[in-house]
């Protein structure tokens, strides 16, 4: 598995370009013209991110402080703005991937000053580079989204559709078996700290998840965005 989850790493990032691309071809030019004109999408996505989900990952992340590493790789994690994975799974899930993509967009600009003050104030050192963040806007949110409107614009969108979903879960599926494959030995050799990363995980993750969604949809919130809520207060 780790041979072969590394010989297939270079193609990770064109995967997720290309999970980005088929997914933002659901969305049409109007869909992004009337939510860019409203800063309210940023506020929300702010709030979910940086305030909510990154405030409990600081606060659960006291519990692993004496091991260092575990402390600076949740802090980064804090630190970091979404990932570009939550305007696919939101498309997956049946949510408002207008709102997510315009979310996780803004989110990447606020990081690229927001991110390496985070790490200075947390960490002591400046560990995010503010080109390589700008860098990931570029090829996983920019470029995608280019291309999808060059796809629009030339009437593919009927033909995408017949095997867009299939093709979004195979390319997460392969990104999936990357990931773990590489991370194999962490596994299995480090139980205890696996435990802990375990249950930081699943807090932010589904009970977090389950708070927002039962929040948004008791205020009334219609169920495309109440799971685009849910999806990027939960990255």
């Amino acid at each position: 598995m780790v041979r072969g989850a590394a010989f297939i790493e270079p193609v990770l990032l064109p995967l997720l370009a290309v999970a980005m691309t088929l997914t933002t071809v659901s969305i049409t030019n109007h869909d992004l013209a009337s939510i860019i004109r409203t800063p309210r999408t940023l506020v929300i996505s702010l709030l979910l991110n940086y305030v909510i989900l990154s405030g409990v990952i600081l606060i659960m992340a006291q519990w692993v402080r004496n091991d260092g590493e575990l402390w600076a790789g949740l802090v980064t994690i804090a630190a970091m703005p979404p990932a570009t994975s939550a305007v696919p799974f939101t498309y997956m899930l049946g949510g408002d991937t207008v709102f997510s993509l315009m979310g996780v967009a803004g989110l990447y600009l606020v990081a690229i000053a927001l991110a390496p003050t985070m790490m200075i104030l947390f960490l002591g050192v400046d560990l995010v580079n503010p080109v390589k963040l700008f860098l990931t806007l570029l090829y996983l949110i920019v470029i995608p989204v280019t291309v999808s409107r060059l796809l629009l614009f030339k009437g593919l969108r009927e033909a995408i559709t017949r095997w867009q979903d299939k093709a979004v879960t195979w390319c997460y599926f392969t990104t999936i078996y990357i990931i773990v494959g590489l991370n194999r030995q962490f596994f299995f050799e480090q139980p205890d700290a696996l435990f802990k990363v375990l249950v930081i995980a699943i807090t932010v993750t589904f009970v977090i998840g389950q708070v927002i969604y039962f929040t948004a949809r008791k205020s009334h919130t219609d169920q495309s965005r109440s799971i685009s809520l849910t999806v990027m207060g939960t990255r």
